[in-house]
């Protein structure tokens, strides 16, 4: 029996699933890091743990340079089968680890699957759009994305409760396979006049066009410090939750109000776009970041690194929001001089930021001892350079032009 077509709403849904399964491998587990402290006899208050985070981050960077050249050679889906394998196999280990560092090694392998969606879906997109209207699509898949921080802190209390921390990575599982499933009704995006083969001087000669592109290293540059805050915060606010506020009860619901708040940006980022284009959407939007950040930063300096809970977590919140609006457009116009090396670009775009992102935010998280001062830097400084380099990039005008889905 034939599948039919898959529509433009599925097709969305499909690809916010994905990217959203690699925010899952973060937001499900958050709830449960007390409990894995206690259970590798860690004290409460230790950073050890955070490794778990970062190896997932680490793997999920590094991976995308395998998973963007397979999806050129293979094709978009049988990479992405690979990876959702990868994904489904570390998250296994995860749930089974006998002891922390074989919970750390897991954690590295299935941030190693989780690097396949993360890359492909966003290649799979610049097949069937391009410019102003990729931006809209993403903007889209970011709004259904951001149900994952959501539902994520929500649905590992809810297995903590019946469960242990190990029903947590389980779920993750189940999400891989349910995933694989759902692949089966998209059909093939590459175009076989794109196909190219794993030849290094031609995987060498695709990572010299996205470096030697301007807006393509210009606008990756950006993502690369915007993410960096982003995923200190992801690491670090359940920490901070509880050492600088005493409030680790109202986690799980704050980070879910505060994702809802994103998904809202990302939502209406999308008329918005639609009425200005996407480079003056997203130069108002850093506009306002480096705004908030330079609010945030004074308060928390002000204050001893541990300003008013409620303002802290306000300023946080609209930081994080403007952070959904400018993410999918610097995707999409760094994606659009790479129509033909969109998987290998998409790679090494993903790459890169992910790698710099984690590495940076491990540092910053490294001083975050009972004050929120070296997050609420990281936003000011990370956030400027973002802009600056949003800025170089920008001085090269591209055609934003639509293209037909197909």
């Amino acid at each position: 029996m034939k599948i039919q077509r898959m529509g433009e709403r599925e097709f969305i849904a499909l690809m916010a699933a994905l990217t959203a399964s690699t925010a899952l491998g973060i937001d499900v587990m958050l709830p449960a890091l007390g409990e894995i402290r206690a259970a590798f006899g860690l004290a409460p208050d230790s950073t050890t743990v955070s490794w778990a985070v970062t190896l997932y981050l680490f793997g999920l960077g590094v991976a995308q340079l395998l998973f963007g050249p397979l999806a050129d050679r293979f094709g978009r889906k049988p990479a992405l089968w690979l990876g959702l394998a990868l994904y489904a196999l570390g998250a296994t280990g995860a749930a089974l680890a006998p002891s922390l560092e074989f919970l750390l090694v897991s954690r590295l392998l299935w941030g190693i699957g989780a690097a396949s969606p993360r890359a492909i879906a966003l290649t799979i997109v610049r097949d069937r759009h391009v410019g102003d209207r990729m931006a809209r699509v993403l903007a889209l898949v970011m709004t259904v994305f951001m149900i994952a921080p959501i539902l994520g802190p929500g649905i590992g209390e809810l297995l903590l409760l019946s469960g242990s921390w190990r029903w947590v990575f389980g779920f993750s599982v189940v999400t891989a396979v349910v995933l694989s499933l759902w692949l089966l009704r998209l059909e093939e995006t590459l175009d076989p006049r794109h196909r190219l083969t794993l030849d290094l001087r031609r995987l060498g000669a695709a990572f010299r066009a996205v470096v030697a592109q301007r807006s393509t290293l210009g606008y990756g540059l950006a993502l690369a410090w915007a993410l960096s805050a982003f995923l200190a915060y992801l690491a670090g606010s359940e920490l901070l939750f509880d050492d600088v506020y005493g409030r680790s009860s109202q986690f799980a619901l704050l980070f879910g109000v505060g994702a809802a708040v994103m998904a809202v940006a990302a939502l209406s980022s999308t008329r918005t776009i639609k009425a200005l284009g996407a480079r003056t959407v997203l130069h108002r939007a850093v506009a306002c970041y480096i705004a908030v950040a330079a609010v945030l930063a004074a308060a928390s300096l002000l204050a001893g690194g541990a300003p008013t809970f409620w303002l802290w977590w306000a300023l946080l919140t609209g930081l994080n929001a403007l952070h959904v609006i400018i993410v999918p457009i610097c995707n999409s116009l760094a994606m659009v001089p790479m129509g033909e090396i969109a998987g290998t670009a998409s790679a090494v775009i993903g790459a890169f930021s992910m790698i710099v992102g984690s590495l940076l935010a491990s540092l910053t998280n490294r001083f975050l001892l009972d004050s929120v001062t070296p997050l609420s830097l990281g936003y000011l400084g990370y956030g400027a350079l973002a802009a600056a380099c949003i800025g170089w990039a920008g001085r090269q005008r591209l055609a934003m032009t639509g293209a037909p889905a197909g």
